[in-house]
């Protein structure tokens, strides 16, 4: 953005990621502190309002920046759109400003969500007449539905933007590494890493959600304060969020969200038809593509199969959490709990489903095992396999995670999530060595193949016969991700 002021030339930029991660502290503080030198104008759209108040909303806007007021009613997004064009100009004659000027649309899915009232095709009128013959102005829409910016704005063929975004920026969630860095660098948090997966794995890596923590409480009293009280701050962010992405359409995602969180390993495409049927196959696929947009879920192949035996598992450890350990929930729980996740957190149950937790933890920063394994640049596919039981003699084999590198070199990744150095015991060789045997007689078609097993540990591994015996190829443990 910074780079953008120095061109000679306009621009039109899109900025998309989910509710509370950044979006609008970026542009603020990158327009506002900065780069003061900038002329600023802001527009946000509103979830909750029609079209025509939005756009009184707009007018309004326009005088807070400028203060000048219409000399006529305006009752059309055109006529809105000719009134910001004057209003600019004006304001930079008069100012005699030199620098750029910089026009700041955010929530802009929220303006004319389905265009009836004509926001997209007047916007697009005063780009396409006054942006692009102008070299002094920087564009910038934001939202946080990044399926709706897709299909409207990026992708839409017969649309008034279709290539006339010059960049597009995603915000992603902070991974592992930068959580870590957040948390002990801006929030002068004293913890190990093992602490910072703690909060991954109820948090992500959502910005605002990690700013609400206190460094000065416990990480359980934190999450209490957060979620378990009737005021928490992200007691009702779940219902908010579907609300904020999908709108009046929320209640299929939530349902289909409801319905991965409820198997680990997730689910085909037919597996979702046949078990959510109330929903038709075309909007199904459309709401998973959403999905998929937005971060919620992520599709994983099955190792040399057809797209067929894709699933799409959930991948969002804040509706991993807020599914299992909120929501099942009544008001008058959270209204009468008292110190509930202080004694939660430390519960059998709890840590059980640490372990699970930690797998999507692992999926989610798949890019810094890669790293950590010196092999990013080789990798080919990360995907699932499976083997079912020929026969009652017959053992079955589950790999959640399988890495294919260039030249025939795989990894099956084992994920464990202890307090402790993780040791194999007998069981747990006899498992992994059940695993590589299938997979060989199975799943690898070459006939040359270089296949390792990782371990993917807290602490690290204990060296023992058994880890010999399989063998283990690498032991990566969470101090050589972040």
């Amino acid at each position: 953005l910074s780079a953008l002021c120095e061109e000679d030339k306009s621009r039109l930029v899109v900025i998309h990621g989910r509710r509370r991660i950044g979006k609008t502290y970026l542009v603020d503080y990158m327009f506002q502190t900065h780069r003061k030198d900038c002329l600023f104008f802001k527009f946000t759209g509103s979830a909750d309002q029609d079209s025509a108040v939005q756009k009184d909303y707009f007018i309004e806007a326009i005088y807070d920046w400028f203060k000048v007021e219409p000399t006529k009613p305006i009752s059309k997004w055109h006529e809105a759109f000719i009134f910001l064009k004057r209003t600019i100009e004006q304001e930079v004659q008069q100012k005699k400003h030199q620098g750029k000027v910089i026009v700041f649309i955010d929530e802009v899915a929220w303006i004319d969500r389905h265009n009836k009232a004509g926001f997209l095709s007047a916007f697009g009128h005063f780009y396409n007449t006054y942006i692009e013959k102008n070299n002094n102005l920087i564009v910038i829409l934001c939202g946080s539905n990044a399926s709706w910016i897709k299909n409207k704005i990026l992708k839409d063929t017969s649309g008034p933007l279709y290539h006339r975004v010059d960049i597009e920026i995603p915000l992603f969630p902070f991974d592992l590494k930068e959580t870590k860095e957040y948390l002990l660098k801006e929030k002068r948090f004293d913890i190990d890493d093992k602490s910072v997966v703690d909060i991954y794995m109820i948090l992500g890596g959502i910005a605002k959600y990690l700013d609400f923590l206190d460094p000065k409480l416990s990480i359980a009293q934190n999450i209490n304060n957060l979620f378990f009280s009737l005021h928490a701050p992200l007691y009702g962010e779940y219902e908010a969020l579907f609300k904020s992405l999908f709108y009046e359409r929320a209640s299929n995602h939530r349902k289909i969200m409801d319905m991965m969180l409820s198997k680990q390993r997730g689910f085909t495409f037919k597996e979702l038809e046949i078990l959510l049927e109330d929903i038709k196959p075309f909007t199904l696929k459309a709401n998973l593509d959403e999905l998929i947009d937005t971060g919620f879920i992520k599709p994983i192949g099955r190792f040399a199969h057809a797209s067929k035996h894709t699933k799409y598992v959930a991948s969002d450890p804040f509706s991993n959490f807020f599914n299992k350990w909120v929501q099942p929930l009544s008001k008058n729980d959270i209204a009468t709990l008292i110190d509930y996740f202080e004694t939660k957190s430390t519960s059998h149950d709890y840590h059980i489903w640490q372990g699970f937790a930690f797998e999507m933890v692992c999926m989610a920063n798949i890019a810094l095992y890669l790293k950590a394994r010196g092999l990013s640049a080789a990798v080919k596919s990360i995907d699932y396999w499976d083997y079912a039981p020929q026969n009652e003699e017959d053992a079955g084999a589950q790999i959640d995670i399988l890495i294919e590198y260039i030249g025939n070199t795989y990894d099956i990744v084992e994920c464990k999530y202890y307090n402790d150095v993780f040791s194999i015991d007998k069981a747990y060789a006899q498992n992994l060595q059940n695993k590589k045997e299938k997979l060989i007689a199975h799943g690898i078609k070459n006939k040359k193949f270089d296949l390792k097993i990782v371990m993917l540990t807290t602490y690290g591994t204990k060296i023992n016969q058994y880890y010999n015996q399989v063998p283990i190829a690498k032991d990566i443990k969470l101090v050589d991700l972040v």
